[in-house]
């Protein structure tokens, strides 16, 4: 199926199946009985920012049907300069360009799980990264969130370290987060 895909810019007007294709991620995370995605984030502002941020990318199939989706974020992640937090890339100074792209708010359509959508974004977003000037891909899940770990792990991802997230406690109530970085 990867050979029918591209990945690309999500429009403003697609806001609503991004929000779709994350209401999927959601139910999938819920199987797990953790609270990672499972009160109101992500949601249609963490979207509509993304999007204005042209950070919102969307997996495509020949058809057009949109399978998946992803926020690749080339700014700083304030969660990521924790003092505790060590990084296989070394951390540049407040206000420069990080070294690294993020990865946050990823899913992939109920209808379109197992076909390798979610593979082929990640490699498509290591390409990006890489293009401009990124060392690395970083991301982080939730302890519980067994598929994406193992998922990260299988990509290629090197699991650094537990964290507690400082900036998500009024949407996320488990806080708890694994980081995770591949080099690109």
């Amino acid at each position: 199926m990867n050979d029918t895909l591209t990945m690309r810019r999500a429009l403003p007007g697609e806001a609503d199946r991004v929000m779709e294709i994350l209401e999927d991620g959601k139910h999938s995370i819920a199987r797990f009985g953790i609270e990672q995605w499972q009160h109101g984030y992500p949601n249609r502002a963490s979207v509509e920012g993304d999007l204005a941020l042209d950070a919102c990318w969307v997996a495509v199939d020949a058809s057009g049907s949109l399978l998946g989706t992803l926020a690749l974020r080339f700014d700083e992640d304030p969660e990521y300069r924790m003092p505790e937090l060590t990084w296989l890339t070394p951390q540049t100074a407040p206000g420069c360009t990080p070294s690294y792209a993020a990865i946050h708010r990823c899913a992939t359509a109920a209808s379109a799980l197992k076909r390798g959508v979610m593979g082929f974004m990640f490699a498509t977003a290591e390409d990006i990264a890489r293009e401009n000037g990124r060392k690395s891909l970083r991301i982080d899940t939730h302890p519980g969130n067994v598929a994406m770990r193992s998922f990260l792990t299988r990509h290629g991802f090197t699991e650094l370290m537990t964290f507690e997230l400082k900036t998500k406690g009024d949407a996320e109530t488990d806080l708890t987060r694994i980081a995770y970085e591949k080099l690109v």
